[in-house]
C-alpha cells in the first residue's frame, strides 16, 4: 500500500467516525434526576414563583418579605424546592435563585417544568 492510499484510508475512517459520532454530540442533554439529599430534620419548603414577583408557598400566596423572614426563622437548614413559572425569563429565575440561596443555609433545589429552558 502506498503512503497516499494509507492516508486516504485513514482520512475516510476518521471522517466516518466523526459522522457516526455526530448524533451523540448533537443530542439534547437533559439533566438526570437524582435522589434528593436529605437535610437534617427533614425540613422542606415548596415555593412557586409566578410572573410579577408573585410567590406561593405550599399553594398559598405569600409576599417576598414574609417569605424571607419565614425562611430565616426556620430552626436549622431548610431545603427550598423552587419551581419557577415557564413564563419567567431566565434572568429573573437566576436572580430569584441567588436571592433564595442568600436566605438560608440549606440547599435550594430547582424543580423545572419540562417547558422551561427550551
Amino acid at each position: 500500500m502506498s503512503l497516499a492510499l494509507q492516508s486516504l484510508v485513514g482520512l475516510i475512517l476518521l471522517l466516518c467516525g466523526a459522522v457516526a459520532a455526530l448524533p451523540e454530540i448533537a443530542r439534547e442533554r437533559l439533566p438526570r434526576p437524582r435522589p434528593l439529599a436529605s437535610v437534617q430534620g427533614g425540613a422542606a419548603l415548596w415555593l412557586v414563583q409566578a410572573p410579577g414577583q408573585r410567590w406561593y408557598l405550599g399553594g398559598q400566596a405569600i409576599e417576598s418579605g414574609r417569605l424571607a423572614s419565614l425562611v430565616r426563622r426556620q430552626a436549622g437548614p431548610v431545603a427550598l424546592h423552587y419551581m419557577p413559572s415557564a413564563a419567567l425569563p431566565i434572568g429573573e429565575i437566576t436572580r430569584s435563585l441567588r436571592w433564595l440561596r442568600s436566605l438560608g443555609s440549606g440547599p435550594v433545589l430547582i424543580e423545572l417544568p419540562p417547558s422551561v429552558g427550551r
